[in-house]
């Protein structure tokens, strides 16, 4: 554990860092595995295949292919963790696209802390404002990414209903913090997302 970002403070291994470190690990395998195997390369890290991608929408539809399922979902931590890393990975290769297919490339995404942040290309904070056309098209783009994350790759089960309900809330409030204003003033409606947990 030592390896860890560099880490050699016992005091650093919480269980939430435990579980933020182990949804990095496994996910960015498991993308490069399924890049590999769709598209019969090679690469051994999410460095290689950021250098091989061409096809930024491709790409987007192999990692939202991914099946994620934590058969013992509790309260739904680790998919809340897996949720942020997929958009930070795509982040990462320079494939998080935005409603018109137009890549967010002055923008990087982050997992800090276990929470998602997004810079822009000085290195701010990204704050969400409806009057402004940039900032509602990536505020846009990060809601429909997790939607589409949510409803297409994640998938938890929990024999305590009590837990299946942490777990959906838990996903609900990750999108909710995305929400963005329509055109007329009104919030974007929040999808069903109690189809993949059960």
């Amino acid at each position: 554990l030592e390896k860890i970002n560099g880490y050699k403070d016992g005091s650093f291994f919480t269980p939430s860092f435990i579980t933020m470190y182990m949804c990095r690990e496994t996910i960015r395998r498991a993308i490069v595995q399924k890049f590999n195997q769709v598209k019969g390369w090679n690469c051994e890290n999410i460095d290689r295949l950021h250098d091989k991608i061409s096809d930024k929408k491709e790409a987007n539809a192999i990692i939202n292919s991914l099946k994620i399922c934590d058969p013992a979902v509790g309260s739904g931590h680790f998919l809340v963790s897996a949720l942020n890393e997929i958009i930070a990975i795509k982040s990462e290769l320079r494939v998080l696209l935005d409603r018109q297919g137009k890549s967010l490339k002055d923008y990087r995404v982050e997992v800090r802390n276990d929470k998602l942040i997004v810079y822009d290309d000085e290195g701010k904070t990204f704050d969400y404002r409806p009057n402004n056309a940039e900032k509602q098209r990536v505020q846009e783009a990060l809601f429909h990414e997790k939607q589409t994350i949510i409803e297409n790759c994640l998938f938890g089960v929990d024999i305590n209903p009590n837990s299946v309900t942490i777990c959906r809330l838990r996903l609900w409030i990750e999108l909710l913090k995305n929400a963005y204003y329509k055109a007329n003033n009104e919030l974007e409606t929040l999808p069903n997302i109690d189809i993949n947990i059960k």
